[in-house]
């Protein structure tokens, strides 16, 4: 997953840490985002939650954010419900300076706090996944995706010289990576923000009952 160092965070001014306020909605050209108290260092993500999920990763009175919270030492902001957006704005970030090996990886890699919050999140939203339809077939793949926003003048690394970045994640992960074009912006975005969706491909196991 793509990480970034600080560029803006709203603080919430009357509401818990996991919801953000009035003015976290879409700013307009021109506009700039408040610093809340963060590092120039410090590692953001930006991640886009369909808003019919949102619940899975808040819980019946903020349970759920609070213990994600608390497990991984990483703040998560969810912005509000905008008007003609399918999507809920989820801010994770932490201190870039804290690293440890994360609990939930085979490879024992470390990560810092906002990442290991990331991974938490994501498999809140995918993780309980089932299939609808009764005759699905357990060893049928699912597509699974991700999508993040990513400011316009760190999008640079990503790619990398002549796409070699890009590419290099992508052999690595067998994923698939597409920088989407500004027309694809969710309202919840900001105008200087880059999206980005990675998606691959999954096999599910389910057993049935009659």
């Amino acid at each position: 997953m793509v990480g970034q160092t600080n560029s803006y965070v709203k603080r919430p001014h009357s509401h818990e840490d996991y919801v953000a306020d009035e003015g976290s909605k879409r700013r307009k050209s021109g506009d700039e985002r408040s610093p809340y108290a963060l590092g120039t260092k410090d590692i953001v993500y930006h991640y886009l939650c369909p808003g019919r999920k949102v619940g899975r990763i808040i819980g019946k009175g903020g349970e759920i954010v609070r213990l994600l919270m608390a497990s991984s030492e990483a703040r998560i902001i969810i912005g509000e419900s905008i008007p003609g957006c399918e999507e809920r704005l989820v801010t994770i970030c932490s201190s870039s300076d804290e690293s440890y090996a994360s609990e939930d990886n085979d490879l024992g890699l470390y990560v810092c706090p906002a990442q290991d919050a990331l991974f938490r999140v994501h498999e809140r939203i995918v993780g309980n996944e089932t299939p609808g339809d009764e005759d699905f077939d357990g060893d049928s793949p699912e597509e699974v995706s991700v999508r993040l926003l990513v400011p316009s003048d760190q999008i640079g690394p990503i790619i990398g010289k002549g796409g070699q970045s890009i590419h290099r994640i992508r052999n690595d992960t067998e994923a698939h990576i597409l920088i989407l074009k500004n027309e694809y912006l969710p309202f919840c975005a900001n105008n200087c923000d880059e999206l980005i969706q990675v998606s691959l491909f999954r096999y599910l196991q389910f057993s049935f009952s009659n």
